[in-house]
């Protein structure tokens, strides 16, 4: 199969798993980006980096965003807003994390395959990316994709990010254009 093709299908499936998320669930999640002070981001391996990039876009739409383990984050406080990427929502240190920022009493939100996983358990918003997972059998729920390993849940992250940067810029009535005026001049 060529390159292309397992592109296309790919996205296909993709799409039909964006799809069977909830949108209150999401809801959840852009309420509590406005209301945060300041806005956490964690997660592992390629989760934290589709996590990155959210930040990225938050920051670029003017609100004050870290990700924590990096040199220059602050301490968490009361009023923040962590969000946790997590397939299984049983990765250690981010079950650390969510524990140290529930007993700091800021809010949590975590994006998983599993609600009922201990991550989803400290989190007072779940988003339930109904992603293939190898951790169940095959089902009609759980189908098994053309792409390898976590990539479904991790691409459904960053789509599900980018998209919720489009709702929040145009509510803020921030042009893309003006957005960049934050980008990186550096590199």
């Amino acid at each position: 199969m060529e390159t292309k093709e397992v592109a296309y299908t790919a996205a296909m499936e993709l799409a039909k798993t964006l799809k069977k998320i909830d949108q209150s669930q999401i809801d959840q999640l852009v309420n509590g980006i406005k209301q945060a002070k300041r806005i956490f981001v964690s997660g592992a391996g390629r989760s934290l980096l589709m996590l990155k990039g959210l930040a990225m876009r938050l920051m670029h739409l003017g609100y004050e965003v870290y990700v924590v383990g990096e040199v220059i984050t602050p301490a968490f406080l009361p009023d923040d807003l962590l969000i946790l990427a997590s397939a299984s929502g049983e990765t250690t240190s981010l079950i650390n994390t969510a524990s140290k920022a529930s007993k700091i009493g800021g809010k949590i939100i975590s994006l998983t395959v599993f609600p009922e996983s201990s991550i989803g358990k400290l989190s007072a918003g779940v988003i339930r990316i109904p992603a293939y997972t190898d951790k169940l059998p095959e089902s009609e729920e759980n189908q098994k994709g053309i792409l390898t390993g976590g990539s479904m849940f991790e691409e459904a992250v960053l789509l599900l990010a980018d998209s919720l940067i489009v709702e929040l810029a145009l509510e803020q009535k921030v042009p893309t254009d003006r957005a960049f005026e934050k980008h990186a001049n550096l590199e």
